[in-house]
């Protein structure tokens, strides 16, 4: 039972992945041809079908969540990114091009089991990250486009918007026939979300063993774009009265961005170096994630 309660422990489990990944790597790749970038693709694919067990499809409220598709709309598109890409004015070169393609990728498909987790709003999560998943079709080839001179192709968003987020829906209608405890579904999230540090932060280690001033630099970035706004935005929230389930999800679609997938469009598009900003964020990400845990939960919940 004590086993069953570490693993189902949210900032324990980030914590413990976060400290593996930089002592030893990513993965090592046991199966030939299946590297780490497949299996952080694979972990989020876990995270999301687990997450969405609970949720009826049928009967989905979409005209009641227009005003919650919106507002994670304005998070992730106007806030997030737009600040993301005056910062990215402080570097030069593929640093500031990196900085670029995070702005440009939408809000990870996480928010939407850290949003089950923390008990948020989880029906207009999955309505309006899967709406987030659609506009960037149009809107992160645009901003490429437009600040780097070379364009994503809208294929390559259409085989996230899949492995991500339909195949996950479609995988979760069998699951639900297991019955499993919350418990359960919390330690299988967990599991597939340290899968994903390891993958990610692992890969990138070089870059906390490498040049200090650089990584103090897009450390100082990362922060800003993860506390500094989410702890500014659940400020003015709270004193707007705003309901705690409400602010979760938002605070999410603010912050945290698809690292992963900005990580891997930077190198194919740019070059590695291009990628050290999303592999930065992405370890920034993981303190701000065991932070908003730790802070929004519901009393009584095991995070």
């Amino acid at each position: 039972m004590k086993v069953r309660r570490l693993l189902a422990n949210n900032t324990i489990m980030l914590a413990s992945a976060f400290m593996l990944a930089v002592a030893f790597g990513g993965f090592p790749e046991v199966i030939p041809g299946v590297t780490n970038p497949d299996i952080s693709m694979f972990s989020l694919a876990v995270m999301m079908s687990f997450s969405l067990i609970s949720l009826r499809f049928r009967g989905l409220k979409l005209k009641e969540h227009r005003g919650a598709m919106v507002r994670a709309f304005l998070m992730s598109f106007v806030v997030g990114s737009g600040l993301t890409i005056l910062l990215a004015q402080f570097f030069h070169g593929d640093l500031r091009d990196g900085w670029i393609m995070v702005a440009a990728v939408p809000s990870a498909v996480s928010v939407i089991p850290f949003c089950y987790l923390l008990r948020g709003e989880l029906e207009a999560t999955l309505l309006s990250s899967a709406a987030l998943y659609f506009i960037a079709l149009l809107l992160t080839p645009l901003i490429t486009l437009l600040f780097l001179g070379e364009s994503v192709s809208p294929v390559t968003m259409l085989w996230s918007v899949g492995i991500l987020i339909l195949v996950p829906m479609l995988v979760s209608r069998p699951l639900r026939a297991l019955k499993m405890s919350e418990e359960s579904r919390h330690i299988a999230i967990n599991l597939a979300f340290a899968a994903l540090v390891i993958a990610v932060v692992g890969t990138n280690r070089g870059v906390f063993l490498g040049e200090p001033v650089l990584l103090a630099s897009l450390l100082a970035v990362a922060l800003v774009r993860t506390f500094g706004v989410g702890m500014a935005y659940d400020l003015v929230a709270r004193r707007r009265g705003i309901p705690r389930e409400r602010r979760v999800s938002e605070v999410l679609f603010a912050t945290h961005k698809n690292t992963g997938m900005a990580a891997a469009m930077s190198m194919a598009l740019l070059g590695p170096e291009a990628a050290l900003p999303a592999a930065v964020l992405m370890s920034a990400d993981i303190v701000w994630l065991i932070y908003v845990t730790r802070s929004f939960a519901p009393p009584g919940t095991i995070v």
